[in-house]
């Protein structure tokens, strides 16, 4: 399959509404690894349907809660390591923008939003490369004051 995009998963981060930005990168994380797409969409499914809908809500599963969510979707391969750094990146999200939205928002330009995003343990460039191609320049730095 080529690669997947946002709008395979029903989301249209190109809107900028919060929930479409999230989901994107949540998405963009398992995109990044070296996992086959259609496995990668199933977990962000079972993420998503187990109200894993914003940077703060991984805060409520410990890390055998959040791998056996990965494991429902097979994504089982680097099931501890992905557990890991889901929840560095979110953690990390939430206490510093408080929101994937704001992240993208504040941004002063792409290029200063993807700088952001590879501070992170856990985003690497592909991860933000897949992230970016679906967020236009409208979206990034829209915050207004």
């Amino acid at each position: 399959m080529a690669n997947m995009t946002a709008g395979d998963l029903g989301l249209k981060p190109d809107s900028g509404r919060a929930k479409d930005l999230y989901g994107w990168f949540l998405a963009s994380l398992l995109f990044g690894r070296p996992v086959q797409q259609e496995v990668s969409a199933a977990t962000w499914r079972v993420l998503v349907k187990h109200g894993l809908t914003s940077p703060g809500r991984f805060a409520e599963y410990d890390r055998e809660g959040l791998r056996a969510l990965l494991d429902e979707g097979h994504y089982a391969r680097i099931d501890y390591v992905m557990t890991d750094e889901l929840h560095e990146v979110m953690h990390r999200v939430k206490s510093e923008h408080g929101s994937v939205s704001q992240l993208v928002k504040r941004a002063g330009s792409r290029a200063e939003l993807k700088a952001t995003m590879l501070e992170r343990k856990g985003v690497g460039p592909k991860t933000a490369d897949i992230f970016l191609r679906e967020v236009p320049d409208s979206v990034i730095g829209s915050a207004t004051a």
